[in-house]
């Protein structure tokens, strides 16, 4: 760009100057030749009124004598005078071409020779009827001083283009240089380069503007690939975890379809069978979850005031089937949150999960209400320190016995991060080896009509 901008300012700038140049050397020239015509005019008449007084009644001998000493007297003053008697020169003088024959029309006027060598200012005026004054004076210095006026004006136009020049490319050289900085930093985006480029944000004007908005959209872009690197990795990570968490149900399958090949006794049929149904229900567990988990990567929760009491009491009755000996109760009292229901249920739905396979027959998972969400807290296993801080990665087991013993498949906590995050709320977590684990969910999220969460009678 900087070279087609200084080529463009270059094409319109230098004609300009070698056109102004030839304009000035053409008016210094019409204004000296107008000058020097004047003074020859001057000249002239002062010349007719002494050659008037001398031969305005002379005769044709007295003339020609007289012309004879007046055109030696003025030629040593670089003046040429013909007389012409009858339009006819006299004293052996001669016209320098025929253009002067035209001059001899009986009144005073002027011609400007340009035809003959040197070229010649001649004024001619009548003396009396038959005898007519010819003055001619040599302007071929004047002719020489365009020339020379025209070769400065052109060595002036030469220095001051190749001055401008300098200058434009300087000027280009400096007016581009953030649009350069634009340019390297756009291709550093490109090709991912991680060095940065100094962009004139500091500048008042559009530039510094653009610079600006690029400057913010190079910030969106490089979190947005960031972003992209984090879930890049943590879908591997994901398909890597899914990868070894299928190989155990999968060769246990494959064991137990070799067994079955054999002639083995219908109790062993029968156990296998049972234990093949196992792990198929675990497979498919593991995809339903894992479906799930996917399609919350993108989705937005549709939100609607929802009853928190109600749901975990919808929540609890569902539950109490597959708890068997180990009891659930709900307590607090009711208040609204803004969320989707549906999501909510699921996550109250793997909280309790997750505490009824903590738990021993005989104990009790307790869902409270509290402002902004629920609790869910049991009395079983508990966790670790280190298993905290993975609680919420796929795949992530605990005790991983007895969750393969249950069929769990690692993803309902995962799950329920996600949906905290949709909701843009958290899941607190506090437990401990051996005395239970409590897990709370708040949300910011209030409905439309309520600016704060209120109790429902």
């Amino acid at each position: 760009m900087r070279k087609k901008l200084t080529a463009l300012i270059l094409i319109a700038t230098v004609p300009i100057l070698f056109c102004m140049a030839w304009f000035m050397s053409n008016r210094s020239f019409s204004l000296s030749m107008d000058r020097e015509k004047q003074r020859i005019q001057m000249t002239e008449t002062i010349v007719f009124r002494e050659v008037q007084n001398t031969m305005g009644s002379a005769d044709f001998s007295t003339a020609a004598a007289y012309a004879r000493q007046y055109h030696e007297v003025y030629l040593s003053q670089g003046i040429e005078l013909i007389f012409c008697w009858n339009g006819i020169p006299i004293a052996d003088a001669q016209l320098p071409n025929g253009n002067y024959e035209g001059m001899l029309i009986g009144r005073r006027c002027a011609m400007l020779d340009t035809v003959s060598t040197p070229q010649r200012y001649a004024v001619a005026e009548p003396v009396n009827d038959r005898l007519t004054m010819l003055l001619m004076r040599d302007v071929s210095d004047i002719y020489r001083l365009k020339h020379d006026y025209r070769l400065i004006a052109f060595g002036c136009a030469g220095a001051a283009s190749v001055l401008l020049a300098v200058l434009v490319v300087f000027f280009t050289g400096f007016l581009t240089r953030p649009i350069r900085k634009l340019t390297e930093a756009a291709k550093a985006l490109a090709e991912h380069r991680d060095r940065q480029v100094s962009l004139p944000m500091d500048r008042k004007d559009e530039i510094g503007t653009l610079a600006g908005a690029f400057s913010e959209m190079q910030d969106a872009v490089s979190a947005r690939e960031k972003e992209l690197q984090e879930e890049s990795a943590s879908r591997q990570a994901l398909l890597d975890a899914l990868a070894h968490e299928m190989r155990t149900p999968l060769t246990s399958l494959l064991g137990n379809v070799r067994l079955l090949q054999r002639d083995l006794p219908p109790e062993d049929r029968k156990r296998m069978t049972e234990s093949m149904a196992k792990e198929i229900h675990r497979l498919t567990d593991m995809d339903q979850q894992l479906m799930k988990l996917t399609n919350l990567r993108n989705e937005e929760p549709e939100t609607e005031p929802v009853s928190v009491l109600k749901l975990l009491n919808e929540t609890a009755e569902r539950m109490r089937d597959t708890a068997g000996e180990i009891g659930i109760e709900v307590t607090g009292e009711d208040s609204r949150i803004a969320g989707d229901r549906e999501l909510l249920s699921l996550l109250a739905g793997n909280l309790v999960a997750n505490a009824v396979h903590a738990s021993s027959p005989g104990m009790t998972v307790t869902l409270s209400a509290v402002p902004g969400g629920f609790r869910v807290r049991d009395t079983g296993i508990g966790m670790s320190q280190e298993a905290l801080q993975h609680a919420c990665e796929p795949f992530w087991k605990a005790d991983k016995a007895r969750t393969r013993m249950q069929g769990g498949a690692g993803l309902g906590l995962s799950l329920c991060c996600r949906i905290a995050e949709l909701h843009r709320g958290r899941l607190g977590f506090e437990s401990e080896a051996g005395k239970g684990t409590t897990v709370t969910f708040t949300t910011p999220l209030q409905p439309d009509d309520d600016s704060f969460t209120t109790p429902v009678a």
